[in-house]
């Protein structure tokens, strides 16, 4: 997206609207840099299946502890714990050539998308353990899909998925 395909509602002359919790930031190296608030009862909703993996985990974790097999969680160690918040997707940095989801989970590397290998952009589904939320997927050419910004509202996705079709397309 260039600062034209997307334009910041703050901007008088464009007339532009953007959606609740969306906001449109032009930074100086270029793009432009899309923010969401995610409601909070999306959040809940996003961390409940963690919640409850996480609860399953520390109840096998006392189970071992109190029949002396502990030493063997040791070698794998909690490194659960950041996995329980979950992914902190609330903003896409939108290049010339790339999208990036800014704030990725904490086990991977950062996730780019280059603007050449993208098919398609639509507004889907998320994973079983986002509860099937609703998200912006990137289809590459490759048939690999990218799940972008989980438990975004009707509003929102159709917004970003909008102004991504047209960065996609080359629209100014």
């Amino acid at each position: 997206m260039t600062a034209s395909s997307l334009v910041d509602s703050s901007e008088p002359e464009t007339g532009i609207p953007t959606p609740p919790g969306v906001q449109l930031e032009h930074p100086r190296a270029g793009g432009v840099r899309v923010r969401v608030t995610i409601a909070a009862g999306d959040r809940v909703l996003l961390a409940l299946p963690r919640a409850v993996l996480a609860l399953g985990i520390v109840t096998l974790l006392v189970e071992a502890w109190r029949r002396r097999v502990f030493i063997g969680f040791w070698f794998f160690g909690l490194s659960f714990l950041p996995w329980l918040f979950g992914p902190a997707q609330r903003s896409l940095l939108i290049g010339e050539r790339e999208v990036e989801i800014e704030g990725t989970p904490r086990f991977s590397t950062p996730v780019r998308v280059l603007r050449s290998s993208i098919a398609r952009i639509e507004v889907g589904r998320g994973a079983p353990f986002q509860l099937f939320r609703r998200a912006l997927t990137v289809h590459t050419a490759d048939g690999q899909r990218t799940r972008l910004l989980v438990g975004l509202s009707q509003e929102q996705a159709e917004f970003l998925a909008a102004g991504l079709r047209r960065w996609l397309a080359g629209e100014d």
